[in-house]
């Protein structure tokens, strides 16, 4: 065997410079050395060798005089996946995947080759700052069914080139003459990019699939070294649990963090964890939300996997919701039975209450027993007191209740100071656990509460709870920061914040066509994108169709039609979209929120022509809408604010618009029209070859 020939176990089964490789003389001494590395089992190793054996002949005479290194048989981890051939030259990384013997491009592979280099964009560490080509190479494809043309997007992932051997060949050329970087890349470069961590960054649904399938989610998500992570607040939690277990005692721990931290995360994982656990290693634990359209979304897409994986046990869709019902319930249906049962109790002695801060008080939770025509006293007990109540009777119980800090938008919420009153004067058995920054944040007044909690010895502060890195948009991690900044009127502060962004696009724009178009450019793959608005607001659904919530599972599931949130047919509002996220969102700026004399003001929208002065906890609600739609993007985000001429005008209230505007260009965010394209990378067409 070659003493030249090289490989990094469990990474590649071939790498080398790309000059050693060609100047290797008999392709046999490669092969076999990839054999000896294989993992594939002895029936479909003849084809795989045979598969090498061509590709090898194809780029020992397409990659003649060329510099940089090749990889074979390239490991994405966790994602159980080989990239055939990379190559990285001038800076930039070339995913090659072939198919031999093949002369047309079929549907599936495409999404397998494109694949692979949307994970290598997004999920490997080492090419996060690098351009990366995907490329789909049908050996015996005739050039006149290849790509004409590639797009280069904003993160710098090139669309999916179709190419045959000759052509792959010209489209590496010419992506390197017009984009390549004459900065050297060292073999300690190369080797470091070997061993680079896989670090990707699911959505909340993409992380329910795995999470219901496996129960676990520690093998599919990745966090970077030195950060909060969800692992440190998992282990937190459960240590919390084990001493309530141990001591036969009640307790609640607030978990906490910024919009896109993971919150949702945790509660789902610890649920999933017991969900099939018949042992006594996990306490039974279950999910629950009052917000409907996750639930809605989340069981909807849990169902359809179900039915797909097992059509015989689940020849309905609806039979198949049901049962994943049993892992994901709604909290509304949860207190029905509580209140309609004679002294029920929960099975589980955990219990995890997703968006705690929606908790309702005593004058909601009376209007909606009102609606639902219920003669049952309440006893002037909040949602909050009737939860708690709930498990009185266990020996040791534990609350996980998911807190998003500054997000409560529905009439009767008011926070999670609705718990801390519930458990200051009438749950005085229960001991609580919360995180040191929950008193940073002014979503929510605390203040005058904060002694009487701080000097009770059943409540302690726990660092752990406290998740501070959006996870949603790892590119914007300090997007929660720019909000509130902006929010609270103090644009040099999201300036600053504006400044951490990498690569993460946000634009303003009084044209609404051209925010479209914006959106649906950069929106590639399986990406999702949609419009947004506030649902105070009357002039920005006159754009667009207002989302019924009866519709939300397919706005966020369906790829393509009308309903679909792609389509921008119809727009959304923080009712529809708290806890869950898109990839690229048009957000719709409303009369709702205005500037006037230097500052926010806020104000409830009868119609488009009639508004009402709001009173304090209608204008935090406001705000908090805000903050929920400004950090739903993963990938960028466009606001459309519109022209003061876009609307029917009769009291000439549209001038409101035009303050805005400035204010958001006072903040840092550019204008579509000025500066539509990130300065870092150019967005090109390659065309033609």
């Amino acid at each position: 065997m070659d003493e030249y020939l090289k490989r990094t176990p469990m990474r590649t089964y071939y790498q080398d410079k790309i000059e050693r490789f060609v100047s290797i003389g008999d392709p046999k001494a490669i092969v076999d050395f990839l054999t000896e590395s294989s993992e594939e089992n002895d029936e479909s190793l003849p084809l795989q060798k045979g598969a090498w054996v061509n590709q090898i002949r194809i780029l020992k005479k397409c990659l003649k005089g060329k510099e940089g290194f090749i990889v074979f048989e390239y490991s994405i981890l966790r994602l159980n996946a080989r990239i055939d051939v990379v190559l990285i030259m001038d800076n930039i990384i070339y995913s090659l995947e072939f198919k031999n013997d093949q002369d047309q491009f079929v549907p599936e592979e495409i999404n397998q080759a494109d694949g692979y280099g949307y994970a290598l964009k997004n999920f490997h560490y080492e090419s996060r700052d690098k351009l990366v080509a995907p490329l789909l190479v049908a050996t015996r494809a005739p050039s006149s069914i290849c790509s004409e043309s590639s797009n280069l997007g904003i993160d710098g992932l090139f669309s999916l080139f179709k190419a045959n051997p000759e052509k792959m060949m010209d489209y590496i050329n010419a992506v390197s003459e017009k984009f390549g970087s004459k900065t050297p890349f060292t073999e300690e470069d190369f080797e470091k990019w070997i061993s680079s961590p896989f670090k990707p960054t699911p959505t909340i649904i993409e992380s329910a699939r795995y999470i219901y399938s496996h129960n676990r989610v520690d093998e599919f998500w990745m966090f970077d070294a030195g950060e909060e992570n969800l692992s440190k607040t998992e282990k937190t939690v459960y240590s919390l649990i084990e001493e309530a277990k141990a001591k036969q005692k009640k307790l609640i721990c607030f978990v906490t963090g910024v919009p896109g931290a993971g919150k949702t995360l945790v509660g789902l994982d610890l649920a999933g964890k017991s969900r099939n656990n018949d042992g006594a290693e996990n306490p039974r634990a279950i999910f629950f939300s009052g917000n409907g359209p996750l639930i809605n979304v989340l069981t909807t897409q849990l169902g359809r996997d179900a039915m797909r994986q097992n059509p015989d046990k689940y020849p309905k869709e609806y039979r198949a919701i049901q049962d994943v019902k049993a892992f994901i319930q709604d909290l509304h249906a949860f207190k029905r039975d509580l209140l309609s049962s004679i002294n029920y109790v929960p099975d589980e002695n955990v219990l995890i209450f997703d968006e705690a801060q929606r908790v309702w008080d005593e004058g909601q939770m009376e209007t909606w027993f009102q609606k639902k025509k219920s003669k049952v006293d309440l006893n002037g007990r909040s949602e909050a007191d009737l939860l708690l109540d709930s498990l009185k009777e266990k020996p040791w119980a534990v609350i996980v209740a998911l807190v998003g800090l500054g997000q409560d938008i529905h009439v009767g919420e008011n926070g999670i100071k609705t718990w801390f009153l519930s458990l200051l004067r009438k749950h005085q058995d229960w001991d609580v656990a919360i995180s040191p920054e929950i008193w940073n944040q002014n979503a929510d007044t605390l203040s005058d509460i904060k002694s009487e909690l701080l000097g009770l010895p059943r409540v302690k502060q726990c660092e752990g709870l406290h998740l501070t890195t959006s996870l949603r948009t790892p590119r914007a991690k300090n997007m929660s920061l720019f909000a509130e900044a902006l929010l609270s009127n103090d644009p040099g502060a999201a300036k600053q914040a504006l400044k951490g962004f990498d690569h993460y696009p946000i634009y303003v724009t009084r044209d609404l066509e051209k925010a479209k178009k914006w959106v649906l450019e950069n929106r590639i793959r399986k990406e999702r994108c949609g419009a947004l608005y506030s649902s105070n607001g009357k002039n920005i659904r006159k754009a667009f169709k207002p989302l019924d919530n009866r519709f939300v599972a397919r706005w966020f599931l369906d790829e393509t039609g009308p309903d679909s949130s792609n389509s921008l047919t119809y727009a959304a509002s923080e009712f529809d979209v708290q806890g869950l996220e898109l990839d690229w969102v048009l957000l719709g700026w409303d009369m709702d929120m205005y500037r006037k004399n230097g500052d926010w003001h806020k104000q409830r929208m009868l119609s488009g022509r009639f508004f009402k002065e709001s009173d304090d906890i209608q204008k935090k609600h406001i705000l908090n809408s805000y903050r929920v739609l400004l950090t739903r993007a993963r990938k960028g985000i466009v606001i459309y604010v519109p022209k003061e001429n876009d609307f029917d005008d009769l009291y000439q209230l549209n001038s409101c618009y035009g303050p805005v505007y400035e204010y958001l260009k006072s903040c840092g965010i550019p204008d579509l029209a000025d500066n539509g394209i990130p300065k870092q990378i150019e967005k090109a067409i390659v065309l033609p070859f």
